[in-house]
């Protein structure tokens, strides 16, 4: 069975290895800019339009929690070193950032929301700088040298 993966994975076109590793990465990106496009329309605070707004916005960034648990159980574990690298990577920035934001954000519960507005604001900064960062390498690499499991 071991040998059917790897005559499949050599059939696997290079546009397609690229795609699989930065699938993850895309959807960090889409959750992050409507994060962000959320925060905006809470921060301007028209009224029901920015209630309307934000909540509508924040439905993409709540879907792609539960959608990128399956991505990542599909990926993590690719038989090509590239997809399964930066799968793991995507997983990291995403989960990693989120928690950490929602750790600071929960233990400074007292605090007036204008002054908890630039953790999220940084932690969707942080987040789609390293996904457009390890887009350009997935970009650059050359399959021809990466290795296989």
């Amino acid at each position: 069975m071991e040998e059917a993966n790897r005559d499949h994975l050599h059939q696997m076109s290079p546009a397609r290895i690229r795609l699989r590793a930065s699938l993850f990465h895309v959807g960090n990106l889409v959750c992050m800019a409507a994060a962000f496009g959320a925060g905006v329309a809470y921060y301007l605070d028209l009224g029901l339009v920015s209630m309307v707004l934000s909540v509508a916005l924040l439905l993409p960034t709540i879907l792609w929690f539960g959608a990128s648990m399956a991505l990542y159980s599909f990926f993590a574990q690719d038989p090509h070193t590239l997809v399964s690298r930066h799968t793991r990577r995507a997983g990291y920035f995403f989960y990693g950032g989120s928690g950490a934001g929602l750790m600071v954000i929960a233990f400074l519960q007292k605090v007036p929301v204008t002054y908890l507005l630039p953790i999220p604001a940084l932690v969707v900064a942080l987040v789609m700088a390293l996904a457009v960062k390890d887009l350009v390498a997935i970009l650059r690499t050359d399959l021809e040298a990466e290795a296989i499991y």
